[in-house]
């Protein structure tokens, strides 16, 4: 049987193919980060992010004289806390704490297995109580739905313990602080309580009856992480021929349908959940369905976890906006920004946030500083100049409402919605204050531990120069973020509320703008 050349070429390529893939499974590398940390390595980490937050961070860079000795001050309670070895889940969570100081709400820990027990039921804030739910959202015991204290300590101690944890915009948040009052044994450490296998949980009925509940903590299953080694292992053996065979069923999640579509709430209500705002700028589907549910009287948009940049949905929004009736110097200004400034960035860094350049106005020179006059003075050492960002030119229309749920999980863009909607008429807000987190993170692994760390890299200013970053956006109608929220109860509540009136500005500077341009 012969070969003829073109047969051959094709072999020899299937075969180097084939060896470059099977390198590929060696070259990359294995998750080495470490269960336990010694007292150098906590140093070296510590020393580290200290130097990345002085170059990188934007919160720092505000107020570094104030910001400095704070951040060293925390480290070194983490050094002389620390003498001996450290658990990483342990070490992270004081890393959260340091990073919290900064008041960032884009400041995260990631990459990190916490081993710590949990407590084994979920907490459901309802009024000033906290129901004690089982897997099932059901109470432990129907008698004695709400719990008042955790190891002879009352909820108030573990929630301040849990706020720890959190940022400055996020401290008062419910939703926020449950995952971290999940965290038993971590919270245990900071309230100076001994580790046990089991919880002693003191329950409460509406008559003021009590009812003390001994409850195991689930343990950590090694068989279930030795499976899943053994399977790692697996993949690592798996044939090169097998490999291209998965690779060709493999489909990216953001290709995938997205399985929110509109419903129907009653006669003249419909509503929509988005929370992929990159996905909900391709997806022409989804599109159609919120333009389908903006000719209904009231559309209801659930953004409690909306992140991603894209404009396309506020752009689509703004049709529910109130008519500019001022002939402002610049009505068409949404806010400015500025990135801390370091050598590996871009000049078109904001760029993907929707910034550009003030020069890209082509305004005068004279104009341009009317138009800045309010923005703050900065270190031109630390951060770059000033980018603006302009509305979405979009034509008001109609007089239908719009409700948002919103809560401090709504990042980036859906800050920006938020922001904007709050002033208009014809929307509100509802759920529990953003976080505002406008920003592009900076991040980066710490060298021992391989802890994610990641914070804000830019701060973002409203039109009058005032600080978004950091401060959030407070709903018009306050609701705590449970998952079963009743949907006819929101229409009645947005009802019920307050109308709002569309808000004019009459100042002093504006006036005069006016009168530079007439």
């Amino acid at each position: 049987m012969s070969f003829s050349y073109r047969s051959i070429v094709m072999l020899l390529s299937v075969i180097i193919f084939a060896s470059l893939l099977k390198l590929a499974f060696f070259a990359v590398p294995k998750d080495n980060t470490a269960p336990m940390l010694n007292a150098q390595e906590v140093r070296q980490d510590l020393y580290a992010l200290l130097d990345q937050i002085e170059q990188h961070s934007a919160f720092y860079a505000l107020t570094p004289d104030k910001a400095s000795p704070q951040l060293k001050y925390m480290a070194s309670l983490i050094v002389e806390q620390y003498q001996d070895m450290t658990p990483n889940d342990r070490f992270a969570a004081e890393i959260t704490k340091l990073l919290n100081s900064l008041k960032d709400p884009g400041a995260q820990v990631h990459d990190f297995d916490d081993q710590s027990g949990d407590l084994p039921l979920t907490l459901r804030p309802l009024n000033d109580q906290w129901l004690a739910l089982d897997s099932s959202n059901s109470p432990i015991n129907n008698d004695f739905p709400f719990v008042t204290h955790i190891d002879g300590l009352p909820m108030s101690k573990w929630v301040a313990a849990s706020q720890a944890y959190l940022p400055e915009p996020a401290k008062q948040s419910q939703e926020m602080q449950l995952p971290w009052l999940k965290k038993l044994n971590l919270l245990r450490e900071d309230l100076g309580l001994s580790i046990k296998p089991y919880v002693l949980v003191t329950l409460i009925n509406d008559d003021l009856q009590n009812q003390q509940v001994t409850l195991a903590l689930p343990s950590h299953e090694p068989k279930a992480q030795l499976a899943a080694s053994n399977q790692e292992d697996k993949t690592q053996d798996m044939s090169v021929f097998e490999f291209i065979t998965q690779l060709s069923q493999f489909e990216r999640s953001e290709f995938q349908d997205v399985p929110y579509q509109l419903e129907t709430v009653n006669k003249t209500t419909v509503k929509l959940k988005i929370s992929d705002l990159y996905a909900f700028e391709l997806d022409r589907d989804l599109q159609q369905e919120l333009l389908k549910g903006m000719t209904h009287p009231l559309l209801i948009i659930d953004l409690r976890d909306a992140s991603g940049f894209s404009p396309k949905l506020l752009t689509l929004l703004s049709r529910y906006q109130d008519a500019d009736l001022n002939n402002t110097l610049a009505p068409n200004v949404m806010g400015f920004a500025h990135y801390r400034r370091s050598p590996e960035l871009r000049n078109d860094y904001l760029q993907p946030l929707n910034f550009k350049p003030l020069d890209a106005l082509e305004y005068s020179v004279p104009r341009l500083k009317s138009l800045t006059r309010n923005l703050p003075s900065v270190d031109e050492d630390k951060f770059s100049p000033w980018y603006i960002r302009t509305k979405p030119t979009v034509t008001p229309e109609g007089r239908n409402r719009l409700a948002l749920l919103v809560s401090p999980k709504c990042r980036q863009e859906c800050e920006w919605i938020a922001y904007r909607t709050k002033s208009w008429s014809r929307a509100n807000l509802i759920g529990e204050k953003t976080s505002g987190d406008f920003a592009r993170q900076y991040h980066f692994k710490l060298p021992n531990s391989g802890l994610d760390i990641r914070f804000s890299s830019s701060l973002t200013y409203d039109a009058q120069g005032k600080l978004l970053s950091g401060a959030g956006t407070e709903p018009d109608i306050w609701l705590p973020q449970n998952s079963d929220i009743q949907w006819q109860g929101l229409v009645s509540l947005m009802r019920s509320a307050k109308p709002k009136t569309q808000i004019i500005q009459t100042s002093q500077p504006t006036k005069l703008a006016q009168a530079k341009l007439n």
